[in-house]
């Protein structure tokens, strides 16, 4: 009877050992993974869903301006001398608007900003504050006339001087919240035969920066109030609910697949690579993607963030990015980046780029460059121009990202742009006919995030019901085996199985067979 018990003791754990060991291999994280993409896939029943359709908490969107201290200086031809103003602080909510899904597991959707200017934030620094800066839109108009039509850079300038208002250097002297979001008012009633033309073709191009005036008497200029008033899109993203590794991808920017009609027909430069930067798909194991692509309109291209290594944060493990060398790098360092490059812009050099600056012309229509702050990582010919005020700084001007690998959240993350434009001499132009040729900067900008307490507090409960599901994993195999182990001890001691010999037996045996020579006379 207790041999019977012992055997179907023996069955049970054995059984449970096979389970355990299928789950342990297989099972368990195919329930995690499959539980895991449920939670953060893009669809209505998700955890995910609502947080990246309207974020819980506004974006940090900061703005540094490059202040002019010298501008009579520079028009008689010194070098610039800059003093950094800032950080002007803005709250930056974010709103999806969901138009549809594809049949290829997308999602279509429009994304709008809203920023609020954030005056306890912004400290001493005020949207009143009147600053003097390049004048970017004067630059570009008479910089697209100079590389067209050499010629007419002098009549059009004078159509210029009716369509911008004391227009008596390059430099422009404007409130930071009219230089921002108000806009800066530039008009297009004059009785300059050229006036008309430039006019005409801010109507034809309708560039983002420049706003029509109500009374259409002229249009009002301003570096982002384009992203507060109007909705970007359409974007197609991958939702992730079949494969969990193309979650967030993007796939169409404004129905199109391909930027390759802003940067020619080389496929490289035109890919859609990466997300919007608001969602990645989850990292299994220790696969870590080297590069961490996403999709930024505002330049036309995908950029990266190359894997730093594992890292620490909030008490949660995380994979630490940032952007590197050649993510920007001019096409004598990386080959490949040579659609990028279309035009010279100074005849100081032998390529079209330089180390760390990206030609916005194609995207933007406008003779604009981007660089990282500062330009940080960018060659030390651009620092040469100046006579203070630049100092690239990785600490300060770096951009970086913070991935929880569980679930593909970022968890603090920075992006860093600058914008730029060149100041040319031109003999022909009298307000451009003394200053020194160079790329100058106008402002750049810090837009960030750090997840509130309240999704942190989510993601660690995340975590800790995950670690009791790992722990689990392993006491049930380990009480498992222990259990199959005691069984058998006791099935084998009980006789049920001959594998054992019992001990009274071994000792009977022994000693019932005396040495056969023993009982011999000697």
């Amino acid at each position: 009877m207790l041999g019977k018990h012992t055997k179907l003791c023996f069955t049970i754990s054995l059984g449970a050992v096979i389970v355990a060991v299928v789950l342990a291999a297989w099972g368990i994280p195919k329930i995690v993974s499959k539980q895991i993409q449920k939670n953060v896939q893009l669809d209505n029943s998700s955890v995910m869903f609502e947080k990246w359709r309207k974020l819980p908490m506004p974006l940090i969107f900061k703005v540094f301006v490059f202040n002019v201290t010298n501008a009579e200086d520079v028009n008689a031809g010194a070098r610039p001398k800059l003093q950094e103003l800032g950080p002007y602080v803005y709250k930056e909510y974010r709103e999806r608007t969901v138009l549809g899904y594809g049949d290829n597991d997308t999602i279509k959707y429009m994304l709008k900003k809203t920023f609020v200017f954030d005056q306890e934030a912004s400290g001493a620094f005020r949207e009143d504050d009147v600053l003097t800066v390049i004048n970017f839109s004067y630059m570009a108009a008479i910089l697209t006339v100079q590389d067209m039509m050499p010629s007419l850079a002098g009549v059009v300038n004078g159509a210029l001087e009716q369509f911008f208002s004391d227009l008596t250097d390059p430099f422009l002297r404007v409130k930071a919240k009219d230089l921002f979001f108000d806009g800066i008012y530039v008009n297009c009633k004059g009785n300059h035969s050229a006036l008309a033309l430039v006019c005409g073709k801010l109507k034809t191009d309708a560039p983002p920066t420049m706003r029509p005036a109500e009374d259409d008497s002229g249009y009002y200029f301003s570096m982002f109030s384009h992203m507060n008033r109007t909705e970007s899109g359409p974007y197609e993203m991958i939702r992730g609910r079949e494969n969990i590794n193309e979650l967030g991808h993007i796939v169409s920017y404004k129905g199109k697949t391909s930027m390759s009609s802003r940067w020619g027909q080389d496929p490289y430069c035109g890919m859609l690579n990466g997300s919007d930067a608001s969602i990645f798909p989850p990292i299994q194991g220790s696969n870590a993607p080297d590069k961490l692509y996403t999709f930024e309109p505002e330049v036309c291209r995908s950029l990266y963030a190359s894997l730093v290594g594992k890292s620490s944060l909030f008490n949660m493990s995380a994979y630490y990015y940032e952007i590197s060398r050649e993510a920007l790098a001019s096409k004598s360092a990386v080959p490949s980046n040579k659609c990028f490059c279309k035009k010279n812009w100074s005849a100081n050099h032998d390529g079209c780029l330089l180390m760390g600056v990206l030609n916005l012309m194609p995207c933007q229509d406008a003779p604009a460059i981007a660089s990282l702050p500062h330009f940080y990582l960018a060659s030390e010919e651009l620092l040469e121009y100046f006579d203070g005020g630049i100092s690239p700084d990785k600490e300060k001007h770096n951009t970086y990202v913070y991935l929880e690998p569980v679930t593909g959240v970022v968890l603090k993350g920075v992006r860093r742009l600058q914008f730029n434009i060149e100041l040319r001499n031109i003999p022909s132009v009298p307000q451009l006919a003394n200053v020194p040729t160079g790329l100058f900067p106008l402002l750049w900008i810090d837009e960030g995030a750090e997840l509130p307490d309240t999704v942190l507090d989510e993601l660690r409960q995340s975590h800790k019901l995950l670690g009791y599901v790992e722990a689990f994993r392993w006491i049930f195999l380990g009480v498992s085996i222990v259990a199959l182990l005691a069984s058998a001890v006791a099935v084998a001691r009980s006789g049920a199985l001959p594998v054992w010999p019992r001990n009274s037996n071994s000792v009977s045996f022994i000693l019932t067979h005396p040495n056969p020579g023993s009982n011999k006379v000697h």
